[in-house]
This record gives C-alpha cells, sequence and structure tokens, in this order.
C-alpha cells in the first residue's frame, strides 16, 4: 500500500471529522421510480453488464494448466480453462456447429479435449476445434475458424473476470479495472487471496436498489443498529472515483477515539475501504480480509447475489476456519439487513406514493451512478 494513498485518506477523513459532515458534497437528485420497475430497462442493464467484466469464479479452482470450469453466468454459458501458459482463458460453451452446450456444469483438471454430446465435434483446451467426424460433409468449413469463441478474460485480486459479450472478446478488461484494482490489489493480502465460502442467494429487488445502499453512510446509525452500526461514524465517509469505479472510505469510530497520527497511518485499522467495479462489483476490505459481492440481475424486482470471502491463506486449523466463518456470517447478517429494506422499497415502489426516490446531498453517489449507467446504456449498440 502507498504511503501517499494512506496520507490522503488519514488527511481527507480528519478534514471530514472536523466539519462533522462527510468529505464530498454533491448534488442531490432523484431517480424515477420505472428505473426499479421496468422491465425493458433491466434487459438493456443485463445486456450492459455482459460488456463488462464480470467476477465469474476464484483462480483457485483453476489450479493447473488444464484445469477447467464449466458455468453460467448472467444468463451466458461458460467454459473457463487454464492454459499451459498458466492464463485462464473463458470461451463460450456453445458448439459452433449446432449450438449445444459442449461440456455439462461442472469442473475437472487436465483436459485433453472438449467433445459436444450432439454430435461429437472435438475441441482443443485452447478452444480451437480439433475434429469433426464424417467431415466431407462440411466442405465449405473454415477449421481455424471454427472453435469455441474466445471472451476476454482476466485474472485479477484471485479473481477470473469475464467479459461476457463476443462482441467485446478483443478489449481489456484488465484496463476496465484500472487503477481502482491496482490500488485494492496493493493491500496486504488481496494480490492473490484465496476465495472462502462462496454462496448465492435471491432478493425480490431491482439490483440498483442493492447498489445504492453501498454509495451512502446515512443508513447505517439506524439501518445497522443491531449489528454495526456502533462500530461506525455516523455519515462520515470518503468517495473517490476512478472513472465509473469508485472507492469508499467509512469512517469507524475509533478514528474519532485514538485520534491516530498520518505517520504509519492504517486504513484498514480504522475504517472500511469499499472497492466498486461498474456496474455490479463490490469488494469490502477489512482488517484481515475482504468480501466480494457481485449482483446479477433476473428481471427488474429479482436479483441474485453472488458472494466470496478473500482471505489471506486457506484456513489450517479449527480456530481458523471458525474465525472466518464468524466473520462470513457477520456479513451476511449486515447485508441481510440492507437487502429486506431493499424488498421494502421494492414493495412499495408500485404503490404510487412516489413518482421518484430522492438522494440528499451526501447520498449524490447514488444518483450519479445511475447517470452513469443511463449513458452507458444508451451507447451501446442496438440488439440483434
Amino acid at each position: 500500500m502507498s504511503e501517499n494513498f494512506a496520507a490522503e485518506l488519514h488527511r481527507r477523513a480528519t478534514t471530514a471529522l472536523q466539519a462533522g459532515r462527510a468529505d464530498a458534497q454533491g448534488e442531490g437528485d432523484r431517480v424515477p421510480v420505472g428505473q426499479y420497475t421496468d422491465e425493458a430497462i433491466a434487459r438493456d442493464e443485463r445486456r450492459l453488464l455482459q460488456r463488462h467484466p464480470q467476477p465469474v469464479a476464484a483462480s483457485a479452482l483453476l489450479a493447473s494448466p488444464g484445469a477447467w470450469l464449466s458455468l453460467t453466468h448472467t444468463g451466458v454459458p461458460l467454459l473457463l480453462v487454464r492454459q499451459e501458459s498458466g492464463q485462464v482463458q473463458a470461451f463460450l460453451n456453445v458448439c459452433r456447429h449446432r449450438g449445444a452446450r459442449v461440456v455439462p456444469e461442472g469442473c475437472g483438471i487436465e483436459a485433453r479435449a472438449f467433445v459436444c454430446p450432439y454430435h461429437a465435434w472435438t475441441y482443443k483446451p485452447d478452444g480451437a476445434l480439433r475434429g469433426v467426424p464424417e467431415s466431407f460433409g462440411f466442405p465449405c468449413l473454415k477449421q481455424d475458424e471454427s472453435g469455441l469463441r474466445r471472451l476476454a478474460t482476466v485474472e485479477r485480486a484471485g479473481v477470473v473476470w469475464v467479459v461476457c459479450d463476443p462482441s467485446q472478446a478483443d478489449s481489456d478488461p484488465g484496463a476496465h479495472l484500472g487503477a481502482l484494482m491496482d490500488n485494492l490489489e496493493s493491500l496486504a493480502g488481496l494480490r492473490a487471496p484465496v476465495a472462502y465460502a462462496p454462496r448465492t442467494y435471491e432478493v425480490e429487488a431491482n439490483w440498483k436498489l442493492l447498489v445504492d445502499g453501498s454509495f451512502e453512510a446515512y443508513h447505517f446509525k439506524v439501518a445497522h443498529r443491531e449489528t454495526i452500526a456502533h462500530m461506525f461514524l455516523h455519515n462520515l465517509q470518503v468517495i473517490d472515483e476512478f472513472d465509473l469505479n469508485r472507492r469508499l472510505y467509512l469512517l469507524k469510530s475509533k478514528f474519532q477515539e485514538h485520534r491516530p497520527d498520518a505517520a504509519g497511518f492504517d486504513p484498514r485499522r480504522y475504517g472500511n475501504l469499499t472497492y466498486f467495479f461498474f456496474p455490479n462489483t463490490t469488494i469490502l476490505v477489512q482488517p484481515d480480509h475482504a468480501q466480494l459481492s457481485m449482483l446479477e440481475p433476473l428481471g427488474a424486482t429479482r436479483t441474485r447475489v453472488h458472494e466470496l470471502t478473500l482471505i489471506p491463506e486457506a484456513p489450517a486449523s479449527e480456530k481458523a476456519t471458525a474465525h472466518w466463518d464468524a466473520n462470513v456470517a457477520l456479513y451476511r447478517r449486515t447485508l441481510a439487513e440492507d437487502y429486506a429494506l431493499a424488498e421494502s422499497i421494492q414493495a412499495g415502489l408500485a404503490s404510487g406514493a412516489n413518482d421518484a426516490l430522492s438522494f440528499g446531498t451526501f447520498e449524490y453517489s447514488a444518483p450519479r451512478f445511475h447517470a452513469q449507467l443511463a449513458q452507458q446504456v444508451a451507447a451501446m449498440p442496438a440488439a440483434r
């Protein structure tokens, strides 16, 4: 971690504490209710998500060359294979002949070939088409152009990130993660963490309601009064933007109590760092680990949440396992409070009580996100 980064956070946190208000005051705004209920908007947003890097699996699941993983992400069938070069490559898990899924969901090691269950077209681990039974029946087939469709892929922070839209295969997902990912990986234990306790569950609310809650500290003392509110100062947060991405620093009560010096300041001891990678992934950094949450819209009013805990090393004892399980449980209890409120909001949107949701000046990051999201959706090519 850069000393300049820590010193700057200390300076801004001290300024916010002295002023008794959030570090930055943006423009308050209103977001129309239709943004959370319209199915056409939800379909466009889902398509946008597929054009941005998505954290689809822990790197450790593909430990050695030949290891593979078949899964579905945002409705897209994926096949991940670690190549002989050591890099992970993702493909659309779709046969180029008649479109059958080539590999059932699951994982394995030492892949030599992938054989489609429909007509036995066979693909190499690098996605190239290796063989076609009775190939004389396909005189116009260009074998070197008929491999599995490759997808843009990168490994960062112990996770495989994939751009699921094949039209973006030549894009650089690492460039989108950018300087914010560099900053995250500079923190101890987060360049190549171990993924722990993967879990998935569904919430009866629009995915953007869940994002909204992560962009403001105004709700903490009320919504989390039974869990973690006592640990944090009220409504004091430092926000930095990295193009479409964000880093948020929520001050703990001990910052006010201890008044730490700028020299040797440890941000993880005195606050929570949240790294938001546009459009739908957050990584919450705590003193000795991090929690990754990715939001998958299933429709306008339903979201699937994928979570991973990122820890420095695999637990080697019952005591270590109990420690990490306790952290996962607290995170789940806290997020459950947020998600219950999101479900409450979603249930009330159709009542007509509000035609828009209002955000104050210290909640400015949420409506700003909505504006950026709308701009990105509008800039997409029309669906085919």
